[in-house]
């Protein structure tokens, strides 16, 4: 048996006994009888060996603050890339927004609730009422997190991190939710705002640890210039959390890239329909004028293609490539399987919701196609997003311009 698999056993040995139960003062022991310092690689390797054992993503989210507190401390750390350092690099934006997050918990919003918690002071709360308010934009730091960050992971085979911390992020969302709700509630139920502030800004705490100690230094393993590039060129899309628009960053792209051609240098290049023919330019252009959000996933299952001219889903040049599963939650992921079984069987050939996501604020129409070619085979599956709320305010006729 190789050190390393010596190690990984030994590390599995100590998360199965929490798994099952076991308290964290004695994992504590077992790990320093085992361990001197352990590296990030090491723990993430050992969750994705449960995951692949049976233990379902959403479980492994409840016993990650206690697999953060085991190796707290304790984790090697590593010299990163200089270029993090540099302003309006993604990670230095991440950083920064992670530093100003801390900050409005420790020296704002904790102070402010045990002063409330003596006074019952009603300018205290409305502070207090403010600060979540400013707290629950960190929807958009964990957003932008889950659309640009967690498919450069899936791409490199770092899967098991990306699951548990979305679930995660979930979670957090809804504390924070929750504690906006405790707060505005008249009257304030004293016990259930102090529960839920603590919780939610212990969960924050812990994830700026994992963000920064764990995620961050695996990915710069492995990612490359073009994946944190697609990162800073998507962060418009989203927004940020308590910070101004970072400065620009533009990192030192090869001039060319193998085996990929420019759309324009093939304008010429006519493609042959049932009924005419466009050149690629024209097509390209139709395609991305569309009123539509497009995505086309491939017969593997992974996503090939995203266009259309609506802009509706954030989402990333990073997840091109990956599975359509990964670019989901463990929550929605279910929904996802399904609807791609049902293609892949034949059971289904068009799927399709409508709904008005609260975030959003808009009346969404997604639909769902099995794309086949001429003789049946099954080519993939394309997703057909429209924001139809304008539409539904139609009423009469319009005949003239």
């Amino acid at each position: 048996m190789t050190l390393k698999k010596e190690r990984q056993d030994a590390i599995l040995k100590i998360l199965h006994y929490i798994q099952n139960g076991g308290d964290l003062e004695t994992a504590k022991k077992m790990f320093k009888e085992a361990f001197d310092k352990v590296e990030v690689s090491e723990i993430t390797e050992a969750e994705r060996t449960l995951i692949a054992q049976g233990l379902d993503p959403r479980d492994i989210q409840y016993l990650c603050n206690v697999h953060v507190d085991l190796f707290k401390g304790n984790i090697q750390e590593n010299p990163e890339s200089q270029a993090f350092e540099t302003p309006g690099h993604p990670v230095h934006t991440f950083k920064l927004e992670n530093m100003v997050i801390r900050s409005l918990i420790e020296d704002f919003l904790l102070p402010n609730l045990q002063k409330w918690e003596k006074t019952n002071d009603d300018e205290i709360l409305s502070q207090i009422q403010q600060a979540l308010r400013d707290l629950a934009t960190i929807d958009k730091h964990y957003t932008r997190k889950e659309t640009s960050i967690f498919p450069i992971m899936n791409k490199y085979g770092i899967t098991a991190p990306p699951q548990v911390m979305w679930g995660v992020d979930d979670k957090i969302r809804h504390l924070i939710h929750d504690s906006e709700n405790a707060a505005n509630k008249i009257p304030v139920n004293k016990d259930k705002l102090h529960d839920l502030i603590s919780e939610a800004s212990h969960e924050v705490l812990e994830m700026i640890f994992k963000e920064e100690k764990i995620m961050i230094p695996m990915i710069d393993k492995v990612a490359n210039e073009q994946d944190w590039a697609n990162v800073k060129n998507e962060e418009a899309q989203i927004g940020y959390t308590l910070i101004a628009k970072p400065m620009n960053w533009k990192p030192a792209l090869p001039k060319s890239v193998s085996g990929i051609i420019d759309v324009n240098k093939l304008s010429s290049f006519f493609i042959n329909f049932k009924e005419g023919s466009l050149n690629l330019e024209q097509l390209s252009a139709i395609l991305d004028l569309l009123p539509f959000a497009l995505t086309f996933v491939d017969e593997n299952d992974k996503v090939a293609y995203f266009g259309g001219g609506a802009n509706i889903y954030p989402h990333s040049k990073n997840s091109i490539g990956n599975t359509v599963f990964e670019c989901h939650s463990a929550k929605s992921r279910p929904i996802i399987k399904k609807i791609f079984h049902d293609f892949h069987t034949g059971t289904k050939d068009k799927i399709e919701y409508w709904f008005k996501p609260k975030k959003l604020g808009k009346m969404l129409y997604l639909r769902y196609y099995a794309v086949h070619d001429k003789n049946g085979k099954y080519l993939g599956c394309l997703e057909v997003a429209e924001d139809i709320t304008e539409i539904q305010k139609l009423s009469g006729e319009k005949k003239t311009m």
